[in-house]
């Protein structure tokens, strides 16, 4: 099942709308709250200062309870026009004295004690239902001193609650639309942001859409410093194609020049030995065939091996592998093949020898080493194949006694196809420089030195496995 394709542009979307609606959810919330405190406070501070009134117009007189209510109470309470207000004057012992005789009480009333201890106490707030309507009522107590008499009385007020509620609505209302015109502008703001973030990624896509399929440059485009390390990237990966690109066009280019000449040769020794009256000539040109498509066969060989190490040298990652195990499997291989040459084999190796690197591709440098060396040496001679530590390195050493590389020659020996003018052996010209590649992607060295008396010594130094980490 293929995986849905993601937006960024949509994640965020979902992501903003989702944070900014958890945000004002919890501001209206929070909003409403406060509204109703507030409105209750603004109120409470109403009816308190009524009963507060009240309370202070009530006198003892000649032993009796005297109730003078103030017009101006009342013009406090008419501040909510909507609301209508209770009022009950009584004595801590219950005797009723003015207003409204059935008004819910407190659940505790002030003890005498506590009223005699304070002048006037502390209001006492409370909701209940009187009439049909929701009313918040508030109490004060006072003491009343006359000579030697006293009396405690109570002040119950109570007013509904319609303004306040109204009060409460009309801020929460405001806060609410506050909130609202905060989320619309705040989301679109957001939204913009987005869009100028994201709009670097679009320009890299023009950027890249823009390209023939064949420009593989850097890319140049500027980008935020978030979005830089995918642009390096991207680059990068255009580098590795364009090079692998490059090394198929090469490849292409000389492996068709390599192998037009010997094919049109091939085909004319053919043709004429087709018709050769002669029967010595006749062989000869047969022979000559023979030998042409060996040839061939060794160039095209040479060249998938070029092939094929080149691409494991650039996706196989290295392992730890025995060298000296390399070695000697090689030198297996190749001792009976050697000796139809008449070359002899030896190989003198006395240390186990651990490096990093790609197997198939070290085996196919030592083949094309030993190969060289054998090819290049006289019958009834010794190659020998060393493994041996110098200098902390690992040091591989394949000495012949052939006729050996010019100093002149060496420049140039490591070139692809190259051959020596006065080279006699046949030969494709690719086997050193596959193995010379192979040893710098090892990060090895690859010498060439004159053997004694003659014949050329290759000596490839391998890095200790720390070095190479």
């Amino acid at each position: 099942m293929a995986k849905r394709n993601t937006s960024i542009r949509r994640q965020l979307f979902v992501m903003t709308f989702l944070v900014l609606t958890l945000i004002n959810g919890i501001a209206i919330w929070t909003a409403t709250l406060y509204a109703k405190k507030a409105a209750n406070v603004s109120y409470d501070r109403l009816i308190h200062g009524a009963a507060l009134q009240i309370i202070e117009n009530i006198n003892l007189l000649n032993s009796q309870i005297v109730v003078d209510l103030p017009v101006s109470a009342f013009k406090t309470l008419a501040l909510a026009p909507n609301d209508r207000a209770f009022y009950a004057v009584t004595t801590l012992d219950g005797l009723f004295l003015t207003g409204y005789k059935d008004l819910p009480q407190p659940s505790e009333l002030p003890s005498p004690i506590a009223v005699q201890n304070s002048a006037l106490l502390t209001p006492k707030y409370y909701n209940a239902e009187y009439k049909g309507n929701e009313v918040r009522f508030i109490t004060l107590s006072k003491q009343l001193i006359e000579a030697d008499n006293s009396e405690n009385v109570l002040v119950t007020l109570g007013q509904t609650t319609l303004a306040r509620s109204q009060l409460a609505n009309e801020m929460g209302s405001f806060v609410i639309q506050f909130l609202i015109v905060f989320f619309c502008v705040t989301f679109s703001l957001l939204m913009f942001g987005i869009w100028r973030v994201l709009r670097p990624l679009k320009s890299l896509k023009k950027a890249i859409d823009s390209r023939h399929s064949t420009e593989l440059t850097p890319l140049n485009t500027d980008v935020p410093v978030e979005i830089r390390p995918l642009l390096e990237t991207i680059n990068f990966f255009m580098s590795q194609l364009n090079t692998t690109l490059e090394r198929l066009k090469r490849f292409t280019s000389e492996a068709a020049h390599q192998l037009r000449t010997p094919l049109a040769g091939l085909n004319l020794q053919a043709q004429n030995a087709l018709v050769e009256k002669d029967e010595q000539i006749r062989q000869k040109q047969l022979l000559d065939i023979i030998q042409s498509s060996s040839l061939l066969s060794e160039t095209v060989h040479h060249l998938l091996n070029e092939a094929s190490v080149t691409h494991r040298l650039r996706s196989e990652a290295f392992t730890m592998i025995s060298l000296d195990t390399i070695t000697k499997d090689v030198c297996r291989s190749l001792v009976i093949w050697a000796l139809e040459s008449k070359v002899e084999i030896e190989y003198l190796g006395e240390i186990e020898a651990h490096i990093l690197g790609d197997e198939v591709a070290l085996t196919q440098m030592l083949r094309n080493v030993i190969e060289n060396a054998v090819k290049y040496s006289p019958q009834n001679s010794l190659v020998k194949v060393s493994l041996y530590k110098d200098e902390g390195r690992i040091c591989l050493s394949v000495a012949d006694q052939g006729i050996g590389i010019s100093d002149e020659d060496k420049q140039h020996v490591f070139e692809r196809f190259y051959r020596s003018k006065h080279n006699q052996t046949t030969g494709t010209g690719i086997g050193l420089s596959i193995a010379k590649e192979v040893a710098n992607h090892h990060h090895a060295l690859f010498l060439l030195e004159d053997n004694q008396p003659t014949g050329l010594i290759i000596k490839v130094l391998f890095p200790q496995v720390e070095e190479q980490s």
